[in-house]
This record gives C-alpha cells, structure tokens and sequence, in this order.
C-alpha cells in the first residue's frame, strides 16, 4: 500500500506539469501498467481531460458545527476491495488545506443495487445483515489536528456509482469520541458528497463489477 501511494503521489505531481495531451495519457498508461504489475492492484487513472475534472464536494454538518459546507474542491478518489470479509467502498476526498474526509462501507453484498445502505455503529462491527459505514474527517491546521464528531447511529447510502460520479448521504447522530458511550449526548450529523470524475483504484475485484 505505502508502494502504491508513493507511485500515486508521484503521478500527481508528474501530471500537474504543463506537458503535451498525448505524452500525459501516455504517462497515464504507464502508471496505471507499473502499478498493476508491482501490486497486483488495477487502478483506473483518469486521461488529461478528465483530470482537468477530478473534483470531490462534501457538507458535513452536526447541530453544534458544520464542518464542510460544500465549497471546497477536493481531490476525489475511489476504491474498491474484495476479501474474505467482502467488498468494501471507500470515497477519500483530500483538499490542499489540510482537509481530508473519508467514507467507507465495508461488507457489501456482490450482488448489491443502488442505493447502497448501510449501517453505523459505535462499535463499527458486523451485525451479519447489514453493510456497515463509518466516517473520518480530518482538520489539520497550525494549532494541529482539530477534533470532529463522528456518527454513531443512522444511515449512510451511496445513490450514484458510476465511472463519471459517485454521490452519497449521511443521515446519523454521533458526537466526539469521547461521549461514544453515552447515547443521550449525541446529535444530529447530516452530510451528502460528491465525486467527479474520481481516480479508481480496485483491488480483488473488476471495477465494472462494482459500477452500476
């Protein structure tokens, strides 16, 4: 994994540099090839004009704080993962700023349809029925790492899953970490996000198993 991030990294920066089309979707392959043979894992990098596009946007918001409000541009990126365990999504958005918001549901049935709903849960384990959610949000600033609340209860679903958009909701309560066991000190966390054109990368699994 530490090997497959240093190559997306490297990629990124690579990409940014004003070169012609045909020598950047050119590069593309070529990351895309030696990342698939030294990881076994298939990553879909989008071409020069779809990278002009990669986006992400989310709102996040409890009843005490809103977090994101929608307008920041976040890089936009999407996994998918099969194991012993089943499938699992995850949705990373990473904005220059610091910023980062993680979304991930974990064992999914194969045979899914849209929406995808699922579960959260203070212990965030398995219930044998139902795919489970969970949500980390990240603030790092110069006074360090700002502390968020995180949903303990409700819903998360994704709506869209398509090579060109993935779109999902939050409906839960949660507080900080600290009050994750205390029920009657948790308050409403709503959210929705959104991702253009996002990176794919797969793992165990086709991606067009997964895209609906």
């Amino acid at each position: 994994m530490k090997n497959l991030l240093l190559i997306l990294v490297t990629f990124f920066m690579f990409a940014a540099c004003n070169i012609r089309e045909k020598a950047a979707d050119a590069a593309t392959k070529g990351v895309e090839q030696l990342i698939e043979s030294k990881t076994g894992t298939e990553v879909d990098l989008p071409n020069t004009d779809a990278m002009e596009n990669n986006a992400g946007f989310v709102t996040y918001q409890s009843e005490r704080k809103t977090y994101l409000t929608g307008n920041e541009k976040f890089q936009a990126t999407a996994l998918f993962q099969k194991d012993k365990d089943g499938l699992a999504i995850a949705l990373q958005l990473v904005g220059e700023d610091g910023k980062s918001f993680l979304a991930t549901i974990h064992h999914i049935p194969e045979n899914f349809s849209l929406p995808l709903k699922a579960k959260f849960g203070v212990s965030n384990q398995y219930d044998g029925a139902n795919p489970v959610a969970t949500i980390m949000f990240m603030d790092i600033n110069e006074n360090g790492v700002q502390s968020t609340e995180m949903p303990f209860d409700g819903e998360m679903k994704i709506t869209q899953l398509t090579e060109s958009q993935i779109t999902f909701e939050i409906d839960a309560k949660g507080s900080d970490a600290t009050d994750a066991s205390s029920p009657s000190n948790w308050k409403k966390i709503t959210g929705n996000g959104k991702l253009v054109q996002p990176i794919i990368v797969s793992q165990g699994i086709d991606k067009n198993n997964v895209l609906k």
